[in-house]
């Protein structure tokens, strides 16, 4: 009796640290980073740290239903470079004629987002339709919005005086807490909901837990992953924009690491990259892990390259304790 009574506890604590593992990690990585740095928990560094967060949740918003899929998208960096650099050269091209910052800001941003749309939406169509896996479909795309956004420019763009009177929203704050992040958090609240209210999110479970039985069942299988992908190209379009009015300059390569930061964050949040398993508030938790690591490695001095593989060896961990090991019929898709 007190073997079983010890197995239990035993299971139980393996339960709840693998619930609460991000928690565990952020509070570690503050710990370890404000030893290393004192300067890590001042007021000016969180509110970069909070404000720098938001680009990253919009990201991990559009790419968790993915994940949750089984699919996966690797032109998201690429589509938020191409994005970059398109809203602003728009923006420059509409002050010649409505000469209002604001106007040719709104105008830029929707035609924007739904380039991004529409990128996420023909990436889905191809996945579905012509059944090319999602990774070498993104992989493709991945190339083209690389070349698009060069060819758009092919060096680092300021925006002009005239139009930086548009980009003043993105310093309101109310204390620690930025517009941008609230905004975020906006998006991140609203795909919550259609995930875990609608007819819509369920559909995505169950599509990543059993795609045939999906089907047999009545979902539209082939619709659903068009809109996920059309919705994550949707939001890489939006962060695109928070960058841009972030830095007040595009760039053709600003989301060059963007790829590897959000999938990190998605699965360091619990989501499952072989499908059926992730939220989106999770999510959230693994953005902040990822950003806390970024901004104490930053702070400390480590090199850009090894900061790459820290966030290859999160994805390994975040597999590894979250992988469900007693189902065996599950399969990377």
């Amino acid at each position: 009796m007190e073997k079983t009574n010890n197995a239990a506890k035993s299971v139980s604590w393996k339960n709840v640290l693998k619930k609460n593992y991000t928690i565990l990690v952020i509070v570690l990585m503050v710990i370890i980073f404000t030893i290393l740095q004192p300067n890590f928990l001042s007021a000016m560094n969180l509110v970069n740290l909070l404000s720098d967060s938001a680009p990253l949740m919009l990201m991990a918003a559009g790419m968790t239903p993915i994940l949750i899929l089984g699919s996966i998208d690797l032109s998201l960096g690429s589509m938020c470079s191409m994005a970059n650099v398109l809203i602003l050269s728009l923006m420059k091209q509409f002050n010649t004629s409505i000469e209002n910052p604001f106007g040719c800001f709104f105008l830029a941003l929707l035609i924007t987002l739904a380039v991004g749309a529409v990128a996420g939406t023909v990436l889905g169509l191809i996945h579905v339709k012509l059944k090319v896996p999602s990774f070498i479909a993104s992989l493709a795309f991945m190339s083209v919005w690389d070349s698009a956004a060069l060819l758009i420019t092919s060096f680092p763009v300021k925006l002009p005086k005239a139009l930086k009177a548009s980009a003043a929203w993105y310093k309101i704050s109310i204390g620690p807490i930025g517009l941008p992040l609230i905004l975020a958090l906006a998006v991140i609240v609203i795909y919550h909901f259609v995930m875990t209210r609608t007819a819509f999110g369920r559909g995505i479970f169950a599509i990543g837990g059993n795609e045939r039985c999906a089907r047999i069942a009545g979902i539209k299988v082939d619709k659903y992953k068009v809109i996920v992908f059309a919705m994550n190209g949707f939001c890489a379009a939006l962060a695109a924009m928070f960058l841009m009015v972030k830095a007040t300059s595009s760039a053709p390569t600003v989301g060059e690491s963007f790829t590897l930061m959000c999938i990190s964050a998605v699965v360091a949040g619990g989501t499952s990259l072989v499908g059926g398993a992730g939220s989106l508030l999770k999510s959230i938790m693994g953005v902040f892990i990822i950003i806390i690591i970024k901004n104490g490695m930053n702070m400390v001095g480590v090199n850009v390259y090894w900061q790459k593989v820290v966030y290859g060896i999160i994805i390994l961990l975040a597999v590894a304790i979250s992988v469900d090991r007693t189902s065996r019929s599950r399969i990377v898709k």
